[in-house]
């Protein structure tokens, strides 16, 4: 009864994105405030360009990993929600990898239950989702290198955790309390998972970013002036005069 409770959530919560993503295409076409997120405009952009076989930073204020233009690329030969279905189904994820965190720590099923129904049918986690924000998918991959320490898959999850830092660099700040409770006898002095985390995040960053890093930087230079107060733009310009000169900018 309870799994079957658990799969009930699930289900109610899918269709209830479902229906927010198809209203949402609807609020798109038919009213001034649109309900998609501007970001995903933004991907969506970057993913179209990816499919040209271009650059995803020829798409203006485009700041994020690479990574995020591809998977979103079948939204410009399958449908432009694609995207939306893609971060709303990480975020059903999220409420999976919820019981299942709760339930290797042993907490009652009804708390977990409980626990994963505030994730679900929150307003502000579903509409992030079903708005085409790609943050589902962080917080999914994040709970999934939980599980894989909590498991012992060490190895695994520092690849996974190499993955989401390269995607969205805030999750480095979980790095300090991931190592304060390894467990010794899975990790000890020596063991070269970590390291390996490091050298997959470095050849990722690297090979994806590398041919991109300056043009992603001066639009990026290029917003922060353009939102700026302006008090603090005096102080913005003159680097960014510097950086916009071809001498120093050339990439040769």
């Amino acid at each position: 009864m309870e799994a079957l409770n658990f799969r009930s959530l699930i289900i109610f919560s899918a269709f209830l994105r479902v229906l927010l993503i198809v209203y949402g295409e609807w609020q798109d076409t038919h009213m001034e405030v649109r309900y998609t997120d501007v970001d995903y405009l933004v991907f969506s952009d970057a993913a179209a360009l990816v499919v040209a076989g271009k650059s995803s930073y020829k798409r203006s204020t485009y700041r994020y990993s690479p990574l995020i233009a591809y998977i979103l690329a079948p939204n410009s030969f399958i449908h432009r929600s694609w995207g939306k279905f893609l971060f709303s189904a990480s975020d059903l994820l999220v409420g999976y990898f919820i019981r299942s965190i709760l339930k290797l720590r042993g907490v009652p099923e009804n708390l977990s239950i409980y626990s994963v129904i505030v994730w679900l049918f929150n307003p502000f986690t579903f509409t992030i989702g079903t708005r085409g924000n790609c943050e589902p998918i962080i917080c999914a991959i994040i709970l999934w290198v939980i599980l894989c320490i909590m498991r012992g898959n060490i190895f695994q999850g520092d690849v996974w955790y190499g993955l989401v830092v390269h995607m969205r660099i805030y999750p480095i700040i979980y790095a300090i309390p991931i190592i304060l409770i390894l467990d010794p006898n899975h990790y000890r002095p020596g063991d070269n998972s970590s390291v390996l985390c490091v050298v997959f995040l470095s050849v990722a960053t690297n090979t994806t970013m590398e041919q991109n890093e300056a043009q992603m930087g001066r639009q990026a230079l290029l917003q922060i002036m353009n939102h700026a107060d302006p008090s603090f733009r005096g102080q913005i310009q003159p680097p960014w005069i510097l950086l916009n000169s071809t001498a120093v900018w050339s990439l040769d």
